[in-house]
């Protein structure tokens, strides 16, 4: 991962850095540029000046005024350092004359560049150039201006050259400030440059980590960042896959913890029934019950104990399947009360056995669910058949269904065995069996697999025992919305 930090720490500088030389080199010849530009304006202007001034004089032959004009010119150009030529155009038809004229160029052996421009000049074109010079032993500006007479007959030129010393020193001290600047911006450049690195390299660092440690089994680890960008969107994704496959561990805990609980309640179960069915026919088979009053007996207890290994089994296979977060219910609208209707016909025979009477009230007629028909019947036979098991003689037992607060709320009351207050949320934990079940036949599944159905449907499920009101369960179940109106 290193090597992408420094990767693009390297494209980041690089490119800051080109970026500062560029805008140094671009400002240094933008003043340049000015400097230069300015003082070209400067003698230029003067050389105009002293052109046009010049040609009226000619045209209205002041050449007594003109004198006085050129000290004052001469005594103007020493103070600024600046040296004011007037020349006569050999060429043209009425040449200045030497009143007019401070220097005469056959004297003066002048540079090819200063020729030039005179000559751009007497052909009337303002012309300029820069360039060392061997009359003035240093740097020198020149810029020659065409005199016009009232005809637009170039009849001389004036040169203005200044030196460019100070000029040169000018640009020169502000190249310095600004190599100072540039220097500055490259250290800025590169300390930016592994700022900016840094953050974007230390998300991806920081998604490499978590992923080896998800690799490494911990799925509960997070990246922690927080951005609204590109790789925000990928920390993100990351977390996302961390949640899922949390998710995916617990529900392989769960359906592993399922297995390992289904085989021990089996094999728990059935050690004893195992046993006792084992105890009867090694009995039988080893001849020591001759009466057949006994072995009808024996074979009717064996009968028994295989029935309650096949009920028990079969709570166990569908306790499994409920507490399986893949199983899927067979929903449909439903009306409770026919459910509990139907229910309560299939155990008539069990209540008329101690005597029972039986009933399903309401108070309205349409109480829907949206839930599996078998799974919620097979809810009311478990309640039904705990009622009947430990009813007394000759009592009755009471389903009572309503409506409330978008819900559908069912009681079963039955009268006999109380269940201690301290053992009601006990009795839905597996093979809890209450304090006073009276030596009762059961697995202890019952209401598991009660609970678990309720709970699959979003409901709940509790239960109340006392004396005076008999013992009543409470199931709730969300209303379905297409019974609201």
């Amino acid at each position: 991962m290193k090597k992408i930090f420094w990767r693009v720490f390297v494209y980041f500088s690089v490119v800051l850095m080109v970026f500062t030389i560029m805008i140094g080199l671009m400002f240094t010849r933008f003043n340049r540029t000015n400097i230069v530009g300015a003082y070209k304006q400067q003698l230029g202007d003067l050389g105009a000046g002293v052109a046009q001034r010049t040609s009226r004089a000619v045209q209205n032959d002041e050449a007594d005024a003109f004198l006085d004009y050129m000290k004052a010119l001469e005594d103007f150009g020493n103070q600024q350092d600046i040296d004011v030529w007037i020349l006569s155009n050999p060429g043209s038809a009425s040449p200045l004359s030497e009143d007019y004229t401070t220097m005469d160029v056959r004297t003066v052996k002048l540079p090819e560049e200063t020729k030039r421009i005179l000559e751009s000049a007497y052909n009337g074109k303002k012309k300029n150039y820069s360039d060392y010079d061997d009359i003035y032993k240093k740097t020198m500006l020149h810029i020659a201006v065409p005199i016009r007479d009232n005809a637009g007959e170039v009849v001389g030129a004036v040169v203005t050259s200044g030196p460019m010393e100070m000029q040169e020193n000018t640009i020169i001290q502000y190249e310095k400030y600004m190599l100072i600047c540039v220097l500055m911006g490259l250290l800025m450049a590169v300390l930016l440059a592994f700022y900016f690195s840094r953050q974007l390299v230390r998300p991806i660092i920081r998604i490499k980590e978590t992923a080896l440690v998800l690799a490494a089994g911990q799925y509960d680890c997070r990246t922690g960042i927080t951005r609204r960008d590109e790789l925000g969107s990928l920390a993100e994704s990351m977390d996302i896959l961390s949640d899922r496959l949390v998710q995916a561990e617990e529900y392989r805990e769960d359906i592993e913890q399922n297995r390992r609980d289904f085989f021990s309640n089996v094999s728990h179960e059935l050690r004893t029934p195992i046993a006792v069915v084992k105890g009867y026919a090694d009995t039988m088979a080893e001849g020591y019950v001759q009466d057949p009053v006994k072995q009808k007996e024996y074979l009717r207890r064996i009968q028994n104990e295989c029935g309650s290994m096949e009920r028990l089994v079969s709570d166990l296979l569908i306790l499994s399947r409920m507490q399986n977060p893949d199983y899927e219910l067979n929903r449909e609208v439903l009306n409770v009360i026919a459910v509990a209707q139907d229910a309560m016909r299939s155990i008539r025979i069990l209540m008329s056995e101690k005597d029972l009477t039986g009933s399903v009230t309401y108070e309205d007629e349409c109480s829907l669910v949206d839930g599996d028909y078998d799974r919620i019947r097979q809810l009311f036979t478990i309640l039904l058949q705990n009622a009947v098991k430990y009813s007394d003689q000759g009592t009755q037992i009471v389903v009572h269904i309503v409506r409330e607060n978008d819900r559908i709320v069912t009681t079963v009351k039955d009268q006999g065995s109380v269940i201690p207050e301290d053992e009601w949320e006990n009795i839905f934990d597996k093979f809890y069996r209450a304090s006073n079940h009276g030596g009762q036949e059961g697995s202890g599944l019952g209401l598991v697999v009660a609970k678990s159905i309720v709970e699959r449907h979003g409901g709940r499920i509790s239960v109340r025992s006392d004396k005076e009101s008999g013992t009543i369960f409470f199931v709730e179940f969300p209303e379905t919305s297409e019974n609201i109106s």
